[in-house]
């Protein structure tokens, strides 16, 4: 009997120890729900529809067969952003295309066999089965490799290294080159040297400073120079072509010098599932490279103003972290050519040594320099030609048509094919001192060409609303409320409308047509050769008088446009705490500003903001919940915003648990049946959905050519295509709410998911976000733009405060976000982690509700970035700022109930309502009302997992009330028998 009894006893323990470990694991991956669905690939039912029933139709059926062929286009889009992507930095004597007889290659640089697809972050698999690779794509276009030294990569045990303090670029020392692989390719393989240098960073990853090998990141390395050194040395390739993988704008003045050998240079960032394809077609001629850069390159990564003050910056009296972005409006190449235009007019103190990285002297532009904005070449010389400009007020438009005339090929090339040329439109704005900020060159607009053969033209018309280029002056008296400060504005002076085959192309046509003989002989290339100019490609119109009226209030809603943001200015808590760059003295280039000092106001707003109920609250029990339902989700699709009668009338059918449900969010949000809501998914990312197809063996989604890439292309059509085919991937995947595009800018080169953003400019992010969020709609897909706003580091972006002006946080960050919600019409925008100012994003009344709500007009649905267990992000405080939903956090939806059910708070309830409008307004013009008819009863769903976790815990529930009920009966026996 005691043995029978110490059995059970062992028995139960071990009942009891896997009970309790199974019910912990219950409760976390409950917790974590929407994630195991993705893991898992477990996906809702979706309601199977025909043409009938499909509000938001696929261009393809929704089959396996349909897969096929959407794939099959899909793949295709892919390719040509590629070819179109790639920027062609240098081609000396016409080395690319390859002839078709340079087929034999050897493929430098460990990257080559360990390429840079994409940085990480959310978003689909690689999916292995699709991939392709450098080495895939060049044998599939006849290239003979060199597999001995290619497989020698491969096995290396050299990786690339993304996390402080040991960042290391993960390229091979001299050592690993053997004789014997210097042997292969003595005698074959050697019609070219590939060599591919590689870049990556990714989520919560800025790229750092200085790495493993004290230098920038985004800096040349020794094993690279060695790796160019001995290419060149060996004498044994006729041609050594570089291809830049990298979505960071590295330091790339090497390849202009000898000593590297460097024949011809590709930009290629990162390809996604299919794009080197792209890149192979390149390389041989099939296609012609017509990308241009959508960032500033400079010859030190460290030069932008912008890089002093990114990073890891502490208060000196709290824990929290912040930024100052002291360089004001000036980032990017609207820093470098401003500064290049006063050093050529000797103002301003341009040529001091503040901010001289390469010539610590005095600063010199051709010195800082290697490509601007905007740079790249073809394989064909183009010329330009602005023929007319048309600055029409009354309709608020410029219109510019350009003449582009293919001039023909190099006798020495082997291209024979078509090419596409970049027309890109720039302005100036009058400046005196004392007025807000202007750089002296700014983008506006641009378009692009259709292939043209040799001796070919054609006419390009770029027509631009003129609000992209009126400045906010936080000083200027408002023209449709003179009792508030702030107002977009145009000073009056002449204005500069410019063509150029970049920004410092464009500002010279500038400088030359307004300064003449001026500045003869001073105008300098980046390489630091003179210049002309060309005086025919830019034209000025006067403004003879301030207009501080057309913008003095949003022209889409009629809201006054006024400052809302001063407190997003360090020195509003503390005079003179920064200096902001300015044009007036370039003295001012920014130092680190550390320590700073956080006062208790400031402290006030970041820890102790916290929800007054208003005195003018409406009463708990003015509105009805749980009312009869008359109105079904289905029966909201064509009803207007506007319409408060119907909406409220929709929303007084749900109960209060009902409304909170929807304030919880784990990628998705269940079924309703009470108006035949079905379950949405939601997901990420930028180049393509995280989720799995729901036809043709569930393969993940494809990633696309990174967003970065598609940017480069300048080409709205394949932008548009970019966001029609991530809504047919979402449409055979079952997604009704994409967290994508991304638009944020480049504030440095080293921002970790620049990959994923489009550019360092707010404008070509203003348009480009519009372009594709427009196409992701069009086919029923939320496009929820990330990450709204001022996400401009990874560094402690969790509650890191960001501090600027209002003009530059107007004129930057919410710009470049700007045109997805007022001319895109996005439905959904996922927030950023990121304090402005003080203020958490998700809270931050003045941005979420004044800016978002008020003057940009949105109906959608906010979402946050994922708060799961971030007791630091107020539910209350936040919803009522205008967060709708907390992603991946269920748990927000029973806080809101529980805080009705005990203050009967009106105000909160108001607000909630309010937020469920917004829901409910985006699914009713989403992809999830496709199939649903009013005799379809929508019903609830539990995913298999699920399912199997409740049947093991009643399993181990059972076994372990069994286990005790046999001890403790062996154990009663025991005692009975000892007993006796």
């Amino acid at each position: 009997m005691k043995r029978k009894s110490n059995m059970w006893r062992g028995f139960t323990s071990v009942s009891a120890f896997l009970l309790s470990f199974s019910l912990l694991m219950t409760q976390l991956l409950m917790s974590w729900s929407g994630q195991v669905n993705v893991f898992l690939n477990v996906t809702a039912p979706v309601i199977e529809a025909d043409a009938s029933t499909m509000q938001y139709k696929s261009d393809y059926e929704l089959s396996d067969a349909g897969l096929q062929a959407m794939l099959a286009d899909s793949d295709r889009h892919d390719v040509q952003t590629m070819e179109e992507g790639t920027v062609l930095l240098k081609n000396e004597q016409a080395v690319l295309p390859l002839s078709s007889e340079e087929r034999s290659v050897t493929l430098f640089g460990r990257s080559a066999a360990d390429p840079v697809y994409s940085g990480n972050a959310g978003g689909p698999g690689m999916d292995e089965e699709r991939k392709v690779s450098l080495h895939s794509a060049l044998t599939e276009a006849g290239f003979q490799i060199n597999d001995q030294l290619f497989d020698a990569y491969a096995k290396s045990d050299i990786a690339r290294v993304k996390a402080a303090p040991d960042w290391f670029i993960g390229e091979v020392d001299k050592g690993f080159y053997t004789s014997e692989l210097q042997a292969s390719y003595q005698d074959s393989y050697n019609d070219a040297a590939i060599v591919m240098l590689a870049r990556d960073g990714g989520e919560g990853k800025d790229l750092a400073t200085s790495d493993r090998d004290g230098i920038s990141y985004l800096a040349l390395h020794d094993s690279e120079k060695d790796l160019l050194k001995m290419i060149k040395d060996s004498g044994k390739f006729a041609k050594t072509i570089v291809l830049i993988n990298s979505a960071y704008a590295m330091e790339l003045g090497w390849i202009e010098e000898e000593e590297y050998g460097v024949d011809a240079a590709l930009w290629i960032g990162n390809p996604g599932l299919k794009g080197f394809t792209g890149v192979a077609n390149v390389l041989t001629g099939a296609a012609d490279p017509s990308g241009r850069l959508v960032d500033t390159f400079a010859a030190n990564s460290l030069s932008s103003p912008a890089v002093s003050n990114a990073g890891d910056f502490q208060y000196a009296n709290d824990d929290g972290h912040y930024i100052v972005e002291a360089e004001g409006i000036y980032q990017g190449y609207k820093y470098y050519e401003t500064r290049y235009q006063d050093a050529v007019l000797r103002l301003h103190n341009a040529d001091s040594n503040a901010g001289a990285f390469i010539n610590k002297e005095g600063w010199n532009y051709a010195d800082e320099m290697v490509y601007t904005f905007g740079y790249g070449s073809s394989y064909a010389d183009f010329s330009q030609e602005l023929t007319a400009v048309n600055w029409d007020r009354q309709a608020k438009t410029v219109m510019a048509t350009v003449k582009v005339t293919n001039k023909g090929y190099p006798a020495e090339s082997a291209y024979t094919g078509k090419s596409k040329s970049v027309v890109q439109l720039y302005a100036q704005l009058p400046y005196e001192e004392g007025q807000a900020e202007k750089s002296a060159i700014q983008l506006i607009g641009f378009g692009k060409t259709s292939e043209l053969a040799a001796g070919e033209s054609e006419e390009i018309t770029v027509t631009i609303d003129e609000y992209l280029f009126a400045t906010y002056d936080a000083n200027a008296e408002n023209g449709a409320d003179p009792s508030k400060k702030g107002s977009y504005v145009f000073d009056p002076g002449d204005y500069y409308f410019a063509i150029g085959r970049d920004s410092h192309d464009a500002l010279n046509n500038i400088l030359v047509k307004k300064e003449g003989a001026l500045v003869k002989g001073k105008l300098l290339a980046a390489d630091g050769s003179n210049v002309a100019g060309e005086p025919d490609n830019a034209i000025s119109v006067p403004l003879e008088s301030l207009d501080n009226t057309t913008y003095a209030k949003s022209q889409h809603t009629g809201e006054v446009v006024s400052n809302q943001f001063e407190d997003v200015d360090i020195n509003y808590f503390a005079e003179n705490t920064v200096t902001y760059l300015t044009r007036n003295d370039w003295d001012t280039y920014p130092e680190p500003y550390k320590d700073i000092t956080a006062t208790d106001e400031l402290k006030e707003i970041m820890y102790n903001q916290k929800y007054q109920k208003p005195a003018d609250a409406p009463a708990y029990d003015s509105f009805t919940q749980g009312a009869e339902v008359t109105l079904k989700l289905l029966d909201m699709k064509d009803v207007p915003f506007e319409d408060d009668v119907t909406w409220n009338k929709f929303l007084d059918q749900l109960t209060i648990s009902e409304l909170s449900a929807t304030v919880g969010e784990n990628f998705g949000q269940p079924a309703v049946k009470s108006i035949n809501k079905p379950a949405n998914k939601n997901t990420d990312g930028p180049s393509g959905s995280q989720s799995s197809y729901l036809y043709g063996g569930n393969h993940a989604a494809t990633f696309h050519v990174v967003q970065v890439v598609a940017a480069a292309t300048w080409n709205s059509a394949l932008i548009a295509e970019r966001g029609k085919f991530i809504a047919e991937d979402c449409l055979f995947s079952g997604t009704s709410q994409l967290w994508s595009p991304g638009g944020n800018l480049h504030r440095t080169p080293f921002s970790g998911r620049n990959f994923e953003y489009y550019s360092e400019d707010s404008i070509l992010t203003y348009h480009m976000g519009a372009v594709q969020t427009e196409a992701m709609q069009a086919k029923g897909l939320t496009a929820a733009i990330k990450h709204f706003v001022a996400n401009d580091q990874e560094t402690n972006r969790q509650e890191l405060s960001t501090f600027m002006t209002e003009q530059a946080y107007r004129q930057g960050p919410l710009k470049g976000f700007e045109g997805a919600f007022t001319e895109g019409g996005a439905l959904g925008t996922m927030m950023s982690f990121s304090r402005i100012g003080g203020s958490l994003a998700y809270s931050d009344n003045a941005t979420m509700k004044q800016v978002l709500r008020n003057e940009w007009g949105f109906k959608g649905v906010t979402i946050t970035d994922s708060v799961k267990g971030n007791p630091n992000i107020p539910t209350i405080e936040s919803l009522v700022a205008g967060t709708n939903t907390f992603n991946a956090d269920t748990g927000r939806a029973s806080e809101v109930h529980k805080y009705l059910a005990s203050k009967k708070d009106g105000y909160v309830l108001q607000e909630l309502r309010r937020a469920n409008k917004h829901f409910y307004y985006s699914l009713a013009k989403s992809n999830l009302l496709n199939g649903l008819t009013d005799d379809i009863e929508v019903e609830g769903f539990t995913p298999w997992w699920q399912t199997f976790l409740k049947v093991t815990n009643y399993i181990l529930i059972a076994l372990t009330l069994l286990s005790v009920f046999m001890f403790i009966r062996s154990s009663l026996r025991r005692n009975v028998k000892g007993g006796k």
